[in-house]
């Protein structure tokens, strides 16, 4: 029985990897942070309710308010998860060395975009309504997007090694 080769055809990574994921993470804290602050609000009031006055609707209502804390843990898993999408798709880039300026300045790009991101999220933060729940609740996501630029700088720099230190670096393995 033979065992074929896989054929990569058209699956290798790119460099716009990165800033998908940077929208997608800017996007996930945002909703993240305002459905950790609109659950509670919303199941306080429907408790106040005189139809949700049975024990089994306080019940789901106070399991609805307990699933919030489990938010921030999953904005750390989805993010743990893109990076290293990004550093394992860096691997199957096929390039040459002499784009390694162009990466450079495209790299420096996403670290602008981060910039503009974290600004924005900083301004989101600081709102009053928003302030307590994001102290409070979603420690991990506030640090990475506090990071943002940083956090990118490195994962940047962490591919840009990948796809041009590797062995045989113009080949495909």
């Amino acid at each position: 029985m033979e065992i074929k080769k896989l054929k990569r055809k058209d699956k290798k990574g790119n460099i716009q990897a990165i800033f998908v994921v940077l929208a997608s993470l800017f996007g996930l804290a945002l909703f993240l942070t305002i459905l950790a602050y609109t659950i509670p609000k919303v199941t306080d009031e429907m408790a106040k309710t005189e139809l949700n006055n049975t024990a089994e609707i306080r019940q789901v209502l106070n399991e609805s308010d307990r699933t919030i804390d489990k938010l921030d843990p999953v904005f750390l898993i989805i993010f743990t998860g893109l990076a290293i999408g990004i550093l394992i798709s860096s691997f199957m880039i096929k390039s040459h060395p002499i784009f390694i300026p162009v990466y450079i300045f495209l790299i420096a790009f996403a670290i602008i975009v981060a910039v503009i991101m974290n600004n924005v999220y900083v301004e989101f933060a600081t709102n009053s309504a928003l302030n307590s729940t994001i102290t409070n609740k979603m420690t991990y996501s506030d640090t990475i997007m506090n990071h943002l630029p940083i956090v990118f700088a490195g994962i940047g720099i962490l591919s840009m090694i990948i796809i041009f230190a590797r062995a045989g670096g113009e080949q495909r393995i």
